[in-house]
């Protein structure tokens, strides 16, 4: 009798080993030899795209490219590769010395079989963001009277500091604090009113809990400084540094910022949001300001990147962007996604109310373990259950 073996974690595969009695160290060589690779590059010109899928070929992989390459009736065009790490390794050999560009596209080819190096450790003034497990949650706290699914809720500063304590308790690794809603339609918020709204909070947090790590969800300089000074550690900013002081502020504290991605502003964004190829145009946004916010003196390890589930988005466009979530730790950046309560899970389930949307939530935090660090959420503690069970089932261990 001959079975397949469906084995999609190193602990599955260890197990299997471990049960036939083979030798440990097997691992490592079984993993390059089943680990299937999938890379895409462009735009390329015919000759070069001609040039490259020979390679592919000629080394045990494959490239494909569009139609008119061959007989070059196209100007340019991408490619998609795919094979094990071997074929890519003697494609990049052969890619040496080559015209078109490709002596340096091999280099780039080398670099991308390595996984991307990403912290375990991300240190706070309040304590740290551990990673490597299953992913850590930040729990939003909306100090504003207009957000979409909790807006004045917590708009009594002792009303929020008690939410905060209690996302704490469920299993929040971090609070998100917002002082402006950036829900689709909203308007801008002034600077002054952002920080009247949300140092009370932080106060009140601060002499609660002096080790629970914060984030200021804001886009404003201004606003982050102020909340940074009372003692937040990390800043969100939805609109990964549109405001030019927020890259050296980062830079000069010396705090973790996360980078999201939002198609327009929110008063606009959902007016019929489009693209061509959505994942790749959100990477190379969250690839740019990344390498915006190097440039400007923060440390990649610093950084975490958000693909900006909701903000100009299309169903279909979030759907693919959890989908393929995981290609986001390419940037070098732990990553972030905040799906919770939004209006694709809506669409999905025809539930109107946001609040209603989080049993729909907790398949989305599931179907993400593995594939991102931090789920920004409204419900904790469902959160927290589901994503402990999903560690579980895919080896992550309990």
């Amino acid at each position: 009798m001959i079975r397949r073996l469906f084995l999609d974690s190193e602990t599955e595969w260890r197990r299997e080993l471990d049960l036939v009695g083979a030798d440990p160290a097997g691992w490592e060589r079984f993993a390059s030899r089943a680990e299937l690779v999938v890379m895409k590059t462009g735009p390329l010109t015919p000759p070069a795209a001609n040039i490259l899928k020979q390679c592919m070929l000629s080394s045990g992989g494959d490239a494909m490219v569009a139609r008119g390459v061959v007989c070059c009736s196209c100007e340019r065009t991408d490619a998609i590769m795919v094979g094990m790490p071997r074929h890519f390794r003697l494609a990049a050999k052969s890619l040496e010395g080559q015209p078109f560009g490709l002596a340096g596209l091999a280099a780039d080819m080398e670099a991308a079989l390595a996984p991307p190096e990403l912290p375990v450790e991300m240190p706070l003034r309040h304590g740290a963001l551990m990673f490597g497990g299953a992913p850590l949650l930040m729990g939003i706290l909306n100090v504003t009277p207009d957000s979409f699914s909790d807006g004045g809720l917590f708009t009594e500063p002792g009303r929020a500091v008690e939410r905060a304590l209690e996302m704490r308790d469920e299993g929040a690794a971090i609070i998100d604090i917002g002082a402006e809603s950036t829900r689709p339609g909203s308007l801008p918020v002034a600077a002054s009113v952002q920080i009247e709204r949300i140092l009370p909070v932080i106060r009140g947090i601060r002499s609660a809990d002096q080790g629970l790590p914060l984030s200021v969800d804001t886009s404003s300089a201004e606003v982050a400084r102020a909340a940074l000074i009372e003692g937040a550690d990390v800043i969100n900013d939805v609109t990964a540094l549109c405001d030019p002081a927020m890259a050296g502020l980062a830079a000069a504290e010396g705090v973790p910022i996360v980078l999201m991605h939002m198609k327009g502003v929110p008063a606009t964004m959902q007016d019929a949001p489009w693209y061509a190829d959505t994942v790749g145009e959100v990477y190379s946004f969250l690839e740019e300001r990344v390498s915006a916010a190097m440039a400007a003196g923060v440390p990649r390890n610093r950084m975490l990147v958000d693909p900006g589930l909701g903000f100009g988005k299309r169903l279909e466009d979030n759907l693919v962007l959890v989908r393929r979530a995981a290609e986001f730790r390419g940037t070098g950046c732990r990553t972030v996604l905040g799906y919770s309560r939004k209006r694709f899970l809506g669409e999905l389930t025809g539930i109107v109310e946001p609040a209603g949307r989080d049993e729909a939530g907790t398949a989305v935090a599931a179907l993400a373990c593995g594939k991102v660090d931090v789920l920004r959420v409204h419900d904790v503690a469902r959160t927290a259950a589901a994503v402990h069970v999903a560690h579980a089932v895919i080896g992550g261990g309990v």
